[in-house]
């Protein structure tokens, strides 16, 4: 019995430590760092940031890995977001308080929501292999596929 009970409060002991060891700035796998400093970034990471977010305070750059996935969060002070692949492409964008700038839009997407909802912005956009979704300022989901068309609209 006493082991047991020894052995549940080792494993608490180590559950309970495991995230804030795995939440440092220095852990030893490299699995997970962060800095604030746009250099870290993939050369293509930061052509982004200098061209689209250049007046925008940097919070937090974050570097983590899924498996075999390396990718980079830019967390800004007014609570923007942008996520880059291991490339330095993008592959999401949150701006919680105004548009995610035109030209990092595909231009058949942005065609179709100026068309549509000409009173909206894209507050969001994020990309994978499978196609876009994209987030308006007035509360609408929508995705399209790879080959830029509408496949759903939620709200």
């Amino acid at each position: 019995m006493k082991r047991i009970y020894l052995l549940s409060i080792v494993t608490m002991a180590l559950v309970l430590c495991c995230p804030v060891t795995t939440s440092c700035e220095s852990c030893t796998d490299g699995s997970f760092t962060t800095n604030t400093n746009p250099v870290k970034l993939p050369q293509a990471a930061q052509a982004v940031l200098n061209k689209h977010f250049a007046g925008k305070e940097i919070l937090l750059i974050k570097q983590d890995r899924e498996w075999t996935r390396r990718y980079y969060d830019v967390i800004f002070v007014d609570g923007s977001k942008i996520e880059f692949d291991s490339n330095g492409q993008w592959t999401e964008i949150d701006c919680l308080q105004g548009a995610v700038p035109d030209a990092l839009v595909p231009q058949q997407i942005l065609t179709f929501v100026k068309k549509k909802f000409p009173n909206c912005q894209i507050t969001q956009i994020d990309r994978d292999r499978r196609g876009y979704d994209v987030d308006l300022s007035n509360g609408l989901e929508i995705e399209f596929n790879k080959n830029f068309q509408v496949i759903d609209i939620d709200d």
